[in-house]
Formats: structure tokens, C-alpha cells, sequence
């Protein structure tokens, strides 16, 4: 990492905002802990799942919001399934576990809009200067949620350095992409070609789409799937898994780590491939983000998008103070701050394109040009199916002589019950 980067961490962590002692609170005991009668010592407090370096990121965009405000703001981070699972307890007890909620999941912003939980935030964007419709996130009761940060989850990244030291290059077909891991299976030092990074499911659940989506018209079938017009079913999603499974039997890909312990591994080269999302060079283990390459999944006509949705509880006691908070870091001078550190692309499309300080950020537009963008299958159908395809994935790399039947049975019929609701 140049010295002028490391120079820029080491001021962000002596501005980092946390709501206690340790930036990542316990969540034991969270339900009810802030509520509509106080108990923050800021104006707008803010929970997300952004952590470490990432967190740093966030605080550098809360200081340009308090500067546009004149608001104090303050974030903690949670795990995902923390975050999802107690505010969901607070909602249905008529609390606000923050002033704003970062919320990964389209699906959950709109059960919460729907069951009156979360508060209109259609004044604080401007959908003609944002590249996502609010329609994804708006129900009666109007629009639920200010979108900011974008993840593309645009195929595998790998070091260039390790590429041109082992005299690699990347694979422009499933032929060669075979070759590739062969190749690599081979080098001194790497324990499995791919790594297998893993949280309550996901990113398990990001390189399987990456394989429904190399299938046929395979951005047809993941939005279709979405909007139930495929089903689980399908031969392609059947193929799809028969492809992971015969990767596995060749153990091409490794043992599963938490996702962002993987990172370690990828860096160091014992893991080379790591199919993640374009936060991966703000990833701590990643120390020259310059030496980072992608490249899509071979065979692929599409990629995954996913977007973090600012909320904004109506349990709240700060709620236009929130919105307020909202509108300045969703406008296109807060998106810019993070998007020259890196790992960011952002939602409004008014930030400028020279914003992309590193090269391959800077890429990562023009390689989703080349494919059709769809949503993250299982954020935007949510649960029950999420958490089924969750289950069935981590199963699959723990077992892979799993039958392939038994997982698109279980993940039709939950697919099926999702729907319903």
C-alpha cells in the first residue's frame, strides 16, 4: 500500500466514530436498547454491517455529512444476521435500534415499509440522478429507502502479481477456465485454486449465482427466478450445481473461512481466486489494491448487483434529522468520498467518473456494460427462501456428495413459499 494510503488509514482510525467502547457491539441484549425516548449521545445514530477498514470509509463520508448538516453523527457495526434479526425484534416492539439502518436486503426494506415500520424517504433522492429505481423499495406508504452503496459482484479476483509470477493469464472460456485452475492446483503454496469464503451463507451464495448466470440466457434465469417466472426446477439450475459439485470433487475450491478472514488467504496466495464484490479492495488483508485484477465468471452473461438502502425506523425520536443525515450522505458529494478510497461504486450518478481512483474500480463499469446487471437473487427474494439457499449451500461445501436433487427439492419449495407471501 503506498505510504500516502497507509498515511490516510491511519487518519481515518483516529476519526472513527463509535457508539461505545468497541466498534462492534455485542448484540446480546440489543432489542430495546435505543428506543423513541432517547438514549443517544449524537443527533443521528447509525448501525450497518461495515466493519474494520470499511467502517473507516463510512466515517470519512459521516464527517462530510455533519460538515453539509450540522449534525453529529455515530455508527456501530453489526454482523449481517444481527442486524437483520434485531431489528426485526425492536420493529415488532415498537422501538428503533438506530436513527438509520443500513439494510442489505430489498426484500426486508419492503416487508418493513409494508408493516409501517420504516419512515418515506422519497425527499431525500432524486431518482432522475441515481442509477436505481425506487420502485425496488417503495410500497403505500411510499418510498423506504435512499439507496448508497453499490456492490457488483462482477466474477473472480485474483493478484496480478501472483498471475505474472506463475505466467497465468485469465480465461476467456470455460476451457481455459479449467485450465486455469488445473494450472494453479499445481503451484507450490496454494492449498485450493478458489477460495470459499462464508458468513451465515453468503458469499457461497454469490459464486452459485455466478454459475446459474453462465448457464443459457443465465441473467434471464436468475431475474426470472426472481419474479418467479423460472422455478428451481429448471435443468440450468440443476447444470448449474452439477458444475459446482464437479468442481469440488476436483477440490478446486478450499475449506470455508469467514468471508473476511478468506481475504488473508487470497492475498498470501494460498487461496488465488476469490469470487467477491467490488468492496474487495477496501478489504484489510488487501494491501496494494493496485495489484488486484477481476474477471467475470467465463461463460456468463450477467453479474450481480446488490445495494446498501439507507432506512430510517418511524420508532425513531430523530426522524427528520435522519432524513436530513440521509440526503446528505446519499447526495453525490458524500458517494465521492468513499469512492476515492476505493471499494465503492456509486449510486448516484452524479459523481464523476475521475471519483475511481484505482484501476480496476475504475473497470468495474465497463465490465458490467458488457453483460446485463441483475439483482442478488436471494436479497431480493428474501426469506424463506434466503435462508434455505443459505442452509443448502453451506451443506453442499461441507458435503459435496450432497444429491443435487435434494437441493434444488429444498430450495424449489421455499422458493415457492417466498413467493406466496
Amino acid at each position: 500500500m503506498p505510504d500516502d494510503q497507509q498515511r490516510s488509514h491511519r487518519t481515518r482510525r483516529d476519526v472513527l466514530k463509535t457508539t461505545g467502547a468497541a466498534s462492534v457491539v455485542a448484540t446480546a441484549g440489543l432489542a430495546g436498547c435505543f428506543n423513541d425516548s432517547g438514549g443517544s449521545d449524537s443527533d443521528v445514530e447509525i448501525i450497518g454491517v461495515w466493519a474494520d477498514a470499511e467502517q473507516e470509509d463510512f466515517s470519512a463520508v459521516m464527517d462530510y455529512a455533519e460538515g453539509e448538516t450540522d449534525l453529529s453523527l455515530s455508527y456501530s457495526s453489526r454482523t449481517t444476521d444481527a442486524l437483520l434479526s434485531n431489528t426485526l425484534v425492536d420493529y415488532e416492539n415498537g422501538t428503533a435500534t438506530a436513527d438509520i439502518v443500513v439494510m442489505p436486503s430489498p426484500a426486508r426494506v419492503m416487508a418493513d415499509g409494508e408493516n409501517g415500520h420504516l419512515a418515506d424517504l422519497g425527499d431525500t433522492w432524486d431518482a432522475e440522478n441515481f442509477a436505481v429505481d425506487p420502485d425496488r423499495v417503495s410500497g403505500e406508504g411510499g418510498v423506504y429507502a435512499a439507496p448508497f452503496k453499490m456492490d457488483l459482484k462482477p466474477g473472480f479476483w485474483y493478484r496480478k502479481s501472483f498471475f505474472d509470477e506463475h505466467d497465468l493469464s485469465e480465461p476467456e472460456s470455460w476451457d481455459e477456465f479449467m485450465t486455469l485452475l488445473a494450472d494453479i492446483a499445481e503451484i507450490d503454496g496454494v492449498d485450493a485454486p478458489i477460495a470459499s469464503g462464508n458468513g451465515t451463507g453468503w458469499p457461497l451464495s454469490d459464486i452459485t449465482e455466478g454459475f446459474f448466470m453462465r448457464q443459457e440466457n443465465g441473467a434471464e434465469l436468475q431475474q426470472n427466478l426472481i419474479n418467479g417466472e423460472a422455478s428451481f426446477t429448471d435443468d440450468r439450475v440443476t447444470t448449474a450445481f452439477e458444475e459446482i459439485k464437479m468442481l469440488h470433487d476436483e477440490e478446486y475450491f478450499s475449506v470455508t473461512r469467514d468471508f473476511g478472514v478468506q481475504y488473508e488467504y487470497f492475498w498470501d496466495g494460498s487461496c488465488p481466486l476469490y469470487f467477491m464484490g467490488s468492496f474487495t479492495p477496501a478489504q484489510d488483508a488487501v494491501q496494494d489494491p493496485s495489484d488486484l485484477g477481476v474477471f467475470r465468471m467465463p461463460g456468463g452473461n450477467g453479474i450481480t448487483s446488490s445495494i446498501n438502502w439507507l432506512t430510517v425506523p418511524t420508532y425513531s425520536s430523530n426522524v427528520e434529522d435522519a432524513k436530513e443525515a440521509v440526503s446528505s450522505i446519499v447526495s453525490a458529494g458524500g458517494q465521492e468520498v468513499w469512492a476515492e478510497r476505493g471499494g465503492f461504486i456509486a449510486t448516484n450518478t452524479q459523481v464523476p467518473s475521475d471519483a475511481y481512483q484505482i484501476e480496476v474500480m475504475a473497470q468495474l463499469p465497463q465490465l458490467a456494460n458488457e453483460v446485463t446487471v441483475v439483482p442478488d437473487l436471494d436479497d431480493a427474494l428474501g426469506d424463506p427462501f434466503q435462508s434455505e439457499f443459505w442452509s443448502q449451500l453451506k451443506g453442499l461445501w461441507a458435503s459435496p456428495n450432497t444429491d443435487v436433487d435434494d437441493i434444488t427439492s429444498s430450495l424449489d419449495t421455499a422458493h415457492e413459499e417466498t413467493l406466496s407471501e
